[in-house]
């Protein structure tokens, strides 16, 4: 990743990033316009979120972004500026995007304030980075940017007009972050055991989030597994042109890069399907197991 190059004539100024303890990132995918960039700065400020990623934005950090900002401006000068999603979010343990339609694909579907209380829970057993998403203006989050989620947001809203600009939508999200991380930090601590255990159905079993895979992880065992599925007519389906088997390839991969982060693995078990597929690409071994004889129908 490289940190983010604004307008020389806007060069950042010694400035330090205000100090948050809470690894949470917001990134933001596209966005077009600067005063949003400067009205997300102000609200992740306002609530004590410091990281901030722009994934491919064709906003810059201009004078209008930073007026906007007013005194949140070091988020913005302390940005990173990335050309894709997996490269945002490499490091992060847990992914939470934010949409306000349905999607085809089958991810589990949190309010906000849902969402925060577990977050800030899985802050208390100290999980690593945790990245929430949001889409461009006026397209939203793309069912690929979707698929490398493992949960969704949405932001409960009059049915009649629930749209939310991006400013908005931020700062509903970070007010909760910040109502259930200061929520989280006075109650005892068999309280917050208690609650944590309610969530467990949602997560590994029992396993803490900071010793689940990373999406850089995931993101290496999709790639090997893509190219060993090259090698077979796995993603032909029935295509006789190269563009649709290029097309079937990226949808069957979404749904299987949703299917695999749902079940959230730990480093040690992604590490354990990695020697599978280690296996099946080599060579027989000489100690292999040999396969019994088929037996034949019985005359």
């Amino acid at each position: 990743m490289t940190r983010s190059q604004a307008n020389p004539a806007f060069a950042p100024p010694n400035v330090r990033p205000c100090t948050q303890a809470r690894p949470i990132q917001i990134v933001l995918c596209g966005t077009s316009h600067p005063g949003n960039l400067g009205a997300v700065a102000r609200a992740m400020k306002n609530m004590g979120l410091a990281r901030l990623v722009l994934v491919a934005p064709t906003a810059g950090i201009d004078e209008l972004a930073l007026a906007t900002a007013k005194h949140a401006a070091d988020v913005l000068h302390h940005a990173t500026v990335v050309a894709d999603l997996p490269s945002a979010l490499a490091d992060s343990v847990a992914v939470w995007a934010t949409t306000a339609r349905p999607r085809e694909l089958p991810l589990p579907v949190w309010t906000a304030r849902a969402a925060a209380e577990t977050i800030a829970a899985d802050q208390q057993t100290g999980a690593g980075l945790i990245s929430i998403v949001f889409g461009a203006e006026r397209t939203g989050l793309s069912n690929f940017e979707l698929s490398w989620a493992q949960r969704v947001i949405e932001i409960p809203a009059n049915p009649e007009y629930p749209v939310l600009n991006l400013g908005q939508a931020v700062q509903i999200v970070a007010y909760e972050l910040y109502i259930a991380a200061q929520s989280a930090a006075l109650a005892p601590a068999t309280r917050a055991a208690d609650r944590a255990a309610d969530r467990e159905a949602d997560r590994a079993a029992n396993q803490p989030l900071a010793m689940q895979a990373t999406l850089a992880q995931w993101q290496a065992f999709e790639d090997r597994l893509a190219n060993l599925l090259d090698q077979t007519p796995f993603f032909v389906r029935g295509a006789t042109i190269a563009s649709d088997i290029a097309d079937n390839r990226a949808r069957l991969m979404s749904k299987l890069r949703v299917m695999c982060r749902r079940a959230q693995p730990l480093s040690s078990e992604l590490a354990l399907i990695q020697g599978m597929l280690t296996a099946l690409s080599s060579e027989p071994h000489p100690e292999a197991i040999p396969r019994p004889p088929k037996q034949g129908n019985p005359q």
